[in-house]
């Protein structure tokens, strides 16, 4: 009994080392994704390829389509097992093309394109340089920032230090390590290293709109983590998708939400 109960502390002490000295490789998995730079391309009419340099010296790839004058640049950060070429071609077409957006999508440290090892503050450093970029090119475009699952704790912090339009946040959570300990309740979570604490950032963000895109059959993050960043702001408007998954929201409410920002920079 003595042997079998040390056999059980010996393997949970080994899963625990693996999970602390693994945590962001199984949390950025930009390893996962195709390398082939030929086949990572976005395929909207005007979309070019963008370089982005950021404050410590990483290189991103982005894709980049540039604004009406006067009319808003969407920066979009994706997922962890995402690539940015989708949400570049998703703000570059209708109903966001029509209204005259821009559209700035990278690709994080780490991922097909760009150079770095993936982690919370390198993430936000490249969030910021694709602020950055966006008001150099277009200086007087105003800012939509959005995100997606990982992304969306990028696009809460970029937009709680800087001047934003609007947030859109899509299958968002609280924080990281909420979600971790809700799927892995066995294992320490409390020493993740990337917690990306959207729960305090986005009390402090001033965007005019806050969007929140959620389903009711996500998997991955559920729905109550999005419910619950949602009752953290009055001004936030939840939108449930019935029978949504992580991926399948993507776009769903875009008609709904542009018509709602459009008039704050048209008026």
């Amino acid at each position: 009994m003595l042997r079998f109960a040390l056999t059980l502390v010996v393997g949970y002490a080994t899963l625990v080392l693996i999970f602390v000295a693994g945590q962001r490789y199984l949390l950025f998995r930009g390893w996962s994704l195709p390398s082939d730079l030929a086949l990572l391309k976005a395929y909207s009419p005007g979309m070019s390829s963008a370089e982005i340099r950021t404050k410590d010296g990483e290189t991103l790839a982005g894709f980049w389509r540039a604004p009406k004058p006067g009319t808003p640049v969407i920066i979009s950060f994706h997922g962890n097992g995402s690539i940015p070429q989708p949400y570049a071609d998703r703000f570059a077409q209708r109903p966001w093309a029509g209204a005259g957006y821009g559209v700035l999508a990278i690709a994080f440290r780490g991922y097909p394109g760009s150079t770095g090892s993936p982690s919370e503050a390198g993430l936000l450093k490249d969030g910021q340089a694709a602020y950055d970029y966006a008001r150099i090119h277009a200086p007087d475009s105003p800012i939509v920032v959005h995100g997606h699952s990982l992304g969306s704790g990028v696009a809460v912090a970029i937009a709680a230090h800087n001047d934003v339009l609007a947030l859109i946040l899509d299958a968002p959570y609280t924080r990281l390590d909420h979600v971790a300990a809700d799927k892995f309740p066995f294992l320490p979570t409390v020493l993740m290293l990337d917690k990306f604490r959207s729960d305090e950032r986005i009390r402090k963000v001033k965007a005019e709109r806050i969007f929140i895109v959620h389903g009711t059959d996500d998997v991955v993050i559920p729905l109550r983590f999005g419910r619950k960043l949602a009752s953290l702001r009055n001004d936030a408007v939840l939108m449930v998708i019935e029978g949504g998954g992580h991926e399948s929201i993507l776009g769903v409410a875009d008609v709904t939400i542009e018509s709602a920002i459009t008039p704050l920079f048209s008026k």
